[in-house]
């Protein structure tokens, strides 16, 4: 039957066999929704612009079958008055004074001791040798070389007086 009722939308049915599929479409209900099934694909395919689908009845008989669901009515909140708000107000500010009052009222901390002085021994004067004090001029003569390529003036050292017999 569905071959037949194909060929009836095309037209290529011949007038006895087109009356008899329209007989058999007004007699059964579930060809009438195949026809109309079909003729919604055809229109789909073609873009048609009446294309519409009305589905607000449909989901409004939906909605009268669903069960009501009953939730308890939610608790109103009572907006703050302005005495809670002044209150609130108050406590910061109370705060922020005793907090201030505290922090200016620390001691101020003393630094550390950074640096002692250590004493040198007063045991005598320390003999340097003919060799200990070649190497320190030879170091302090490439010390000076070194600040004079920098621009720094060149200080001359006077030698060692001559020790005193013991």
């Amino acid at each position: 039957m569905k071959e037949n009722l194909s060929s009836l939308m095309d037209g290529e049915l011949d007038d006895a066999a087109a009356a008899r599929c329209i007989g058999e479409l007004d007699a059964d209900p579930a060809l009438k929704a195949l026809w109309n099934d079909y003729h919604l694909i055809g229109d789909a395919i073609r873009g048609s612009a009446l294309l519409s689908v009305d589905v607000s009845h449909d989901v409004s008989l939906a909605l009268k079958q669903e069960p009501t669901v009953l939730a308890p009515k939610p608790k109103e909140h009572k907006p703050v008055g302005n005495v809670a708000r002044y209150a609130m107000a108050a406590s910061f500010a109370v705060a922020g004074v005793v907090g201030w009052f505290v922090w200016q009222t620390q001691p101020v901390a003393t630094p550390g001791l950074v640096a002692q002085a250590v004493p040198t021994p007063k045991t005598g004067a320390v003999q340097v040798s003919a060799l200990q004090n070649s190497q320190r001029q030879s170091y302090l003569q490439a010390h000076q070389d070194v600040m004079a390529t920098e621009g720094l003036d060149r200080v001359n050292l006077a030698a060692p007086a001559p020790r005193s017999g013991h």
